[in-house]
């Protein structure tokens, strides 16, 4: 690695370079002779040498060189910062900086890796807002997509702790009324091809890609429609959107995906059940046999039958809020827990991979004890992950410190 950097340093040195012109006023530019400058790649620290112009008419100076090799503003080369985000978008900044000196024998700062890490992740969040911009536009996504018989969309929110900043004026869940976190709205899309030998539906692999910011439902919506459009939503054979039963998620897919198959998730329904069984019997066995009873009829669809069974329950004045909420639930959501009939389309009925996603993508590396993160922090590092683990890290290698 040595000799490799004293290689990298005279080949980088000894570039031949074209006058430039400048780009302020298209004139000529005169060389003003050799500035040195400190880089770190991935063969360690070095330094090289680069030509110096300045505009004869304007006086504007350049160093083409540093912009050519990706080096403006930054000792970092492009691989070093690669790297750097990778790691940082898995564990802590300090972590990354650990890791990558004991794995590679090169040193970035935690701070630095922090600077790096949220450059390339504002890059790629500027690109995704630029896609948007096109799905919104006349220009729209003209992209081959092969047809699938069967996309999933699903999405959820998960609290995130912040700066205390992010949270001034904000209503929370605290005691006092106040909030310590912000809401990540994240969202998932995965495929589906067919069903195993009993019937049941097999996710599709390597086919799911994650997305999500803090940020408000109506730019959530946008971001949702532009990983659709770019997913093949169009051509896809059916699309099935599934939730927790919140009403925000199916304003979003009414005003996105009007005619997808709308389901509650399963669990989320059925915990609905177990702790209204729960509040209203007291008797161990009564709970048992009644959630037996009530989870048939769920499952089974027959959600009328279930809310006439809920309704006919005698119960205290105090009770009779919480039991007419969960039946108002129930009915309202009829139509999404058709469970019986989903199976027999081969459809998932459960919103795992949501959930898992909320846990892997947001709660591994946001939720590390003592971290507080800014709102731009995080999503700088939300869409480096979602990246990552959507199977899309190439996109790194072109982010360059100007974006």
């Amino acid at each position: 690695m040595r000799d490799g950097n004293l290689l990298l340093s005279k080949l980088l040195s000894n570039m031949k370079e074209v006058i430039p012109s400048c780009p302020e006023c298209d004139s000529k530019m005169r060389n003003l002779g050799k500035r040195r400058k400190h880089i770190v790649s991935l063969l360690g620290d070095s330094t090289i040498t680069r030509n110096y112009y300045e505009c004869e008419k304007c006086g504007y100076h350049s160093i083409p060189k540093d912009k050519l090799l990706d080096i403006e503003n930054t000792s970092f080369t492009q691989g070093v910062r690669r790297v750097a985000a990778k790691l940082a978008a898995c564990d802590s900044f300090q972590n990354s900086s650990a890791a990558m000196a004991e794995l590679c024998g090169i040193y970035v700062c935690g701070k630095d890796t922090e600077r790096i890490a949220q450059t390339a992740g504002l890059a790629l969040e500027t690109e995704k807002q630029a896609q948007i911009e096109a799905v919104f536009s006349m220009d729209g996504i003209n992209r081959a997509v092969e047809s699938v018989p069967v996309m999933y969309i699903e999405y959820d929110g998960t609290g995130v702790p912040v700066m205390k900043r992010e949270v001034a004026n904000r209503k929370g869940k605290q005691s006092d009324g106040t909030a310590k976190t912000r809401e990540v709205k994240l969202g998932c899309i995965f495929t589906q091809t067919g069903t195993n030998i009993e019937g049941s539906p097999i996710r599709d692999e390597n086919s799911t890609s994650y997305f999500g910011a803090i940020e408000a439902s109506d730019s959530f919506s946008k971001r949702l429609f532009m990983e659709a459009a770019n997913r093949g939503v169009d051509s896809a054979q059916k699309v099935v959107i599934i939730g927790d039963g919140a009403k925000w998620i199916w304003n979003l897919a009414n005003d996105n995906f009007p005619n997808a198959i709308q389901i509650v998730d399963v669990f989320h329904a059925k915990e609905h059940l177990s702790e209204l069984i729960h509040e209203l019997f007291l008797d161990a066995d009564m709970q048992a046999r009644i959630k037996n009873d009530w989870f048939a009829l769920l499952d089974g669809g027959d959600i009328p039958k279930l809310t006439f069974e809920m309704g006919a329950v005698i119960t205290s004045e105090e009770k009779e809020t919480l039991l007419q909420r969960e039946i108002t639930y129930f009915t309202e959501n009829a139509s999404r827990m058709q469970y019986a009939s989903f199976k027999k389309m081969g459809l998932f009925i459960g919103s795992g991979v949501i959930e898992a996603g909320c846990k892997n993508v947001i709660g591994k590396r946001f939720k590390q004890s003592g971290m507080h993160w800014s709102v731009r922090g995080a999503n700088a590092i939300i869409a480096l992950r979602c990246a990552l683990l959507s199977g899309n890290s190439h996109l790194l290698s072109h982010m360059s410190m100007a974006a």
